[in-house]
């Protein structure tokens, strides 16, 4: 593949083993069209997403132009126009054979096709699979970028990465690898504090392993980070759970 790009985290072009520069602009014309790549995409909207406060002639204007920068520049690193397509009615879409790896395509593809398998164990290749595309989520999407379509999408990939984790821990645990669980477990909630139910895993998992004072340490985490973001008490559910190692003798 010539051109690689990374979206996840700062936002990155390489061609040919070199960083490539490109206006934020470009950045953001690209990652839109990326995430939105099954689909023509109407000018209309795009012009809604990036122009809004233009009038209408002024909004297409500067639609054409940066599509045709961008064109431009992805073309002198692939060798070709036509990475890029138009619809009948003019609306682009990246071509599905386009020379260019993405690794928002390669986070999402990966993902989705462990998602669907059946609870438990994975088999390898869908253990590696799942594997593969955590890594290539090294922060949120289009960090610096503040636009509203971003936000969405930063949210439902933020929320994806989740899944992700709490099913490769779910299939350590049926595996009886306990610690690759936890470590599982514990990415989950760097990136997102709040799961309760991911901290009630990590408690249920190192009980499993017998390591008490660790529960009860997470448990008084959890408790804590609820009190002082959201001013409220874990779940009965919670407390039930650490109530009983509490009342378990120590080893």
């Amino acid at each position: 593949m010539q051109v690689s790009v990374e979206f996840l985290g700062r936002a990155r072009v390489y061609s040919r083993g070199r960083e490539v520069a490109l206006s934020r602009q470009s950045i953001s014309f690209l990652a839109y069209l990326a995430l939105n790549r099954e689909l023509d995409n109407p000018r209309e909207v795009m012009i809604e997403h990036f122009w809004s406060s233009h009038e209408p002639l002024r909004a297409r204007s500067c639609l054409g132009t940066a599509l045709s920068r961008l064109r431009k520049k992805i073309q002198s690193e692939v060798g070709t126009s036509d990475w890029l397509e138009f619809s009948a009615r003019g609306d682009p879409r990246i071509s599905q054979t386009a020379p260019i790896w993405f690794d928002i395509v390669a986070f999402e593809s990966g993902i989705s096709s462990v998602l669907n398998a059946p609870e438990g164990e994975l088999s390898p290749q869908l253990r590696d699979n799942l594997v593969a595309a955590l890594n290539h989520y090294r922060g949120d999407l289009l960090l610096g970028w503040y636009d509203n379509w971003v936000l969405t999408e930063r949210e439902r990939l933020r929320l994806l990465c989740l899944r992700g984790y709490r099913r490769l821990l779910e299939h350590f645990a049926a595996a009886g690898d306990i610690e690759n669980a936890l470590a599982a477990g514990h990415t989950a909630l760097r990136i997102e504090p709040l799961q309760e139910l991911v901290h009630q895993r990590v408690i249920e998992l190192y009980r499993a392993s017998g390591q008490r004072a660790a529960a009860i340490q997470q448990y008084e985490r959890l408790a804590r980070l609820l009190t002082s973001e959201l001013s409220i008490a874990p779940s009965k559910n919670t407390r039930v759970l650490i109530d009983s190692i509490r009342a378990e003798q120590p080893d």
